[in-house]
């Protein structure tokens, strides 16, 4: 996947020389190319997080793309179907420092019980 972002990165630049002066005065655009391309992305990003260029290669390879969430140390494209999950009860019991919950009751510890939790967790997540 690293490879995957050097490479957009790459093209991205290369881009950026086809955006010339002369571009402009050829269309006869009172901007460069460029210009318009960087001020849709800043849009785009305070809107949705997201560059124009997630929308539309998240379009193409029908995944979830954002360079901010790679750039934080995760994947650039992940699947957009939700895991499947499951609901855990966690029963909690007050301890000498600190509360501790188990996936059972303990029925001789019932002096210190403070209650059960439940949790959807995804079941990717369970050990």
């Amino acid at each position: 996947m690293r490879n995957t972002l050097i490479c957009l990165i790459a093209a991205s630049g290369l881009l950026t020389a086809c955006t010339t002066h002369d571009t402009a005065e050829a269309l006869r655009l009172p901007y460069l190319p460029v210009t318009a391309l960087v001020a849709a992305d800043g849009v785009s990003f305070m809107a949705t997080q997201k560059t124009v260029e997630d929308h539309v290669i998240g379009w193409v390879s029908g995944q979830d793309c954002s360079l901010l969430r790679a750039s934080h140390g995760g994947d650039y494209c992940v699947s957009k179907a939700q895991p499947p999950k499951v609901l855990l009860t966690s029963y909690c019991y007050k301890t000498l420092a600190k509360t501790t919950c188990y996936d059972h009751k303990i029925e001789s510890d019932e002096g210190s019980y403070l209650g059960a939790r439940q949790d959807l967790v995804a079941v990717s997540g369970l050990r």
